[in-house]
């Protein structure tokens, strides 16, 4: 029958699959629904009531429902004007299982299938379960088991409903048994395995799993080694291949890398050519470290060439290109380098969006961007920038990206992408300590208050002989140019009569408060100022310890009573950072100089001047090593004779010499009871030299950080101490002998001096930013000790972020 013939039969019965001329449609209806909306249906549909309707709409009505992914079959025919669509909806998953999972959590599992759209609710599919399980059989192999098996079981349920189980076997974890190397005559297999993280078994295989095979992890180790001989001269080498063996049960591994070392070049001319626009050759030319006649290292030819694209940038050259034309002469076994120039257009940037910062304003972002709009685009500014943004210490992970603008080939829109870190802290402590008891400290604070830049801390601590209290804010922009200004509130009350076991007969009381602004002098410097008042009470017993009793002696003409007094106070510093990141600082270095000064009407006049400095040295790419110092020196002036006991320096601990408890370096004395007090002293060094390096295992370097470090440190009076300096000495209770000899006092002398009162340490410290907050934690060995000295080997710090 011919096709007029087909058509005329089924217009007679009123039905045509196809129409084969247009139509105004009239109706549409849609059969087969059961949970599908039929307004949902007509959303996707192309056409509408009114609409002419032929063979290609149709089709179109076909595409655009099955794109859906909402039914398994879909029909379209017309009656008369009307259009009919009948679907088959897919079933939707009642409920998703997994068992026998170890090696992944049920959880991530759970996460990963529903990325492919197979959830609880979903519409299901066939083709997406087997594509999914699949993926996750490629991720079982990729952690070392090779023979895993993944058997999912699709169950019908009524309303047309599903229910998906997942049973894993994961089977054994194959293990690499062997590695080997043919064709490498220069270097070892043990040499060129040390480049590799995958391993063929060693003492912490356990606890690293370098010998489970990973795909991800090989291709780099590959990298690694043809790395490893580029950049030691040997330009032609090559990977020939790599055979990877299983045995028949999937739990050994073989691995057999065939490589060509080829031979070892040495560096020859590297020349510099093409359109350099305004940066001349010869400064490009001193970017250049090769040394003619040195062995070929490709890392510097890459530092080379980073270097010139960085000095282009800054230009405003955003997309030069530098074309390398290697050169290598086999018989000298010299390779030359040609370096074609091109530095295309001069470029402007139109635009900069910030995404990321959820709760921090634009304002407080762009106020650090040293890259403006409109000006020319400057890799350097944009460098600076993105360090000035991550030491604000509210983002992570910033990044520039340059996207031309379209029709304006000299354009540029510079997209700004961060990681917003929280910023609020909750620092709870509670301790235990010898004579004083229970130690709790609580603060808040929130270094980035509203998203606006400002920061504001409340902290206090309570001890049965301490109790302290302060109130911070900081406008780090008081001023459009960058002056901050700051403010403080504080209260401390020591009252050490309350100690179990040593009644020392004197008590503080300080109150005050001041104003603090900084000022930027240039890019990196920093100068503050500040300005102070506290009225401080000290009040003496009669059996306050001997420094004390002179100090009333010296101020109230009593060696017990109450002296009281305003202390006015002035200060100013200077501060430098050229470091590359506030969190994990890996280049550059910090100083600081510090000098507070009692004013005039004050009731007492002293002085005191620090000094800190740190630097940061990459050793490589995971190794850096921190060198830091810190000296001070404070003293009378006027008719004060010395400063007072209250405001000596003290040491040991976090952040001076760990492995001795905090506060207790320097001269020390005895109680009449033969408790020690450490006197402090007005004059402090200390310095320290710490190699930082990844948790190895640990994906994210940024997290955890570990560390090797030694310690030293002194606190020091330049005082005489003997026998009598000490209460221990006139206690009327001991005789003559028993005072001299005792424990507490051997008849000595000696002069507190920077020699005498230095001590040393060595340890290993772990930072740790959990989820929970920051979390730093040192255990010390101190090398030189005496037996007088307090130890505190293992120390630590924590805090909860919120």
């Amino acid at each position: 029958m011919k096709l007029k013939q087909i058509a005329a039969a089924l217009t007679v019965l009123g039905l045509s699959p196809l129409a084969l001329a247009d139509f105004a449609i009239q109706d549409i209806r849609v059969e087969g629904l059961q949970r599908t909306e039929p307004s949902t249906v007509f959303s996707y549909l192309p056409v509408k009531i009114g609409d002419n309707f032929n063979d290609e709409r149709s089709q179109e009505i076909i595409k655009r429902l099955y794109a859906t992914g909402f039914f398994d079959d879909v029909r379209v025919e017309t009656m008369g004007n009307q259009v009919l669509l009948t679907v088959v909806e897919r079933p939707t998953i009642s409920s998703l299982n997994i068992d026998g999972a170890k090696v992944l959590q049920n959880s991530d599992l759970k996460k990963s299938l529903e990325s492919f759209g197979l959830a609880q609710s979903q519409y299901f599919n066939q083709a997406t379960l087997n594509h999914a399980v699949a993926g996750l059989r490629e991720e079982y192999i990729g952690r070392g088991k090779q023979s895993v098996k993944i058997t999912p079981t699709v169950t019908k349920l009524a309303r047309n409903r599903v229910a998906i189980d997942i049973v894993i076997d994961e089977g054994p974890t194959t293990k690499i048994s062997d590695i080997e190397f043919v064709g490498n005559k220069h270097y070892s297999d043990s040499r060129l395995k040390k480049q590799m993280t995958l391993s063929d078994g060693g003492m912490f295989t356990w606890l690293t799993r370098s010998n489970q095979f990973n795909e991800q992890k090989f291709a780099q180790d590959m990298q690694r080694i043809n790395e490893f001989y580029q950049n030691n001269g040997y330009f032609n080498f090559r990977i020939l291949d790599t055979d990877i063996q299983n045995n028949e049960d999937k739990t050994k591994q073989t691995i057999k890398v065939t490589v060509d070392e080829g031979e070892r070049f040495r560096w020859g001319k590297v020349r510099i050519e093409g359109d350099t626009r305004e940066v001349t050759k010869e400064e490009l030319s001193k970017l250049l470290k090769m040394k003619e006649g040195k062995w070929y290292e490709r890392a510097q030819m890459m530092n080379a060439l980073s270097a010139i694209q960085n000095r282009m940038g800054s230009a405003g050259y955003a997309f030069s290109e530098v074309n390398v034309q290697p050169m290598p002469n086999p018989e000298t076994q010299v390779v030359d380098f040609l370096l074609h120039i091109e530095a295309g257009r001069k470029v402007y940037v139109n635009e900069i969006n910030i995404t990321g910062n959820n709760k921090t304003r634009d304002e407080v972002v762009r106020r650090e961007l040293r890259q403006m709009e409109s000006a020319p685009y400057d890799t350097s500014k944009l460098q600076r920038s993105k360090e000035r943004v991550e030491l604000l210490g509210y983002f992570d992970n910033v990044q520039f990206d340059a996207k031309p603008v379209p029709g304006t080939p000299d354009q540029v829109n510079l997209d700004m992408s961060l990681t917003e870190r929280s910023t609020g802290s909750l620092d709870l402590s509670a301790g235990w300590v010898q004579d004083t008891g229970i130690v709790v400290s609580a603060g808040v604070a929130q270094d980035n208050l509203f998203g606006t830049g400002k920061s504001v801390s409340a902290r206090a601590s309570r001890s049965k002989t301490t109790l302290n209290g302060s109130l911070s804010f900081t406008d780090p922009y008081f001023t459009p140019d960058g002056v901050s200004m700051g403010y403080d509130l504080y209260g401390r009350k020591y009252d050490p009569r309350k100690a179990s076991s040593s009644a020392r007969q004197y008590r503080t009381q300080t109150i005050g408060g001041g104003l603090r602004m900084g000022v930027p002098v240039t890019e990196y410097d920093r100068v503050n100022f500040g300005l102070g008042a506290e009225h401080m009470t000290v009040d003496t017993y009669a059996r306050a310890p001997k420094r004390y009793r002179e100090f009333m002696q010296e101020h109230t003409g009593q060696e017990y009573g109450r002296w009281s007094g305003m202390l006015y106070k002035g200060n100013i510093g200077w501060g430098r950072n050229k470091t590359d990141s506030a969190l994990w600082p890996t280049r550059g270095y910090m100083t600081g100089v510090n000098g507070e000064i009692t004013l005039p009407g004050s009731k007492l006049k002293y002085y005191t001047l620090t000094h800190n400095q740190k630097w940061f040295f990459p050793l490589s790419k995971d190794f850096t090593l921190m060198l830091g110092g810190e000296v001070g020196y404070g003293n009378g002036y006027g008719k004060e004779k010395s400063m007072p006991f209250f405001e000596n320096f003290y040491g040991g601990g976090l952040g001076s010499v760990r492995g001795y408890e905090s506060g207790t370096l320097g001269p020390k004395v005895y109680d009449e009871e033969g408790a020690k007090i450490s006197y402090g002293g007005n004059k402090k060094a200390n310095v320290s030299a710490e190699l930082l390096f990844p948790m190895p295992g640990i994906k994210n370097s940024r997290t955890v950080r570990l560390s090797v470090f030694a310690d030293a440190g002194s606190v020091w009076d330049g005082k005489t101490y003997d026998d009598s300096s000490s209460d221990l000495y006139f206690n009327t209770d001991l005789t003559e002998a028993q005072r001299v000899q005792n424990v507490y006092g051997r008849g000595s002398v000696h002069r507190s001096t920077f020699k005498e009162e230095l001590r040393y340490s060595a340890g290993a410290a772990v930072t740790w930013l959990s989820p929970l907050g920051p979390m730093k934690f040192s255990y010390a060995y101190p090398i030189k000790k005496k037996e007088s000295d307090e130890i505190q080997r293992f120390q630590f710090q924590l805090g909860t972020t919120f």
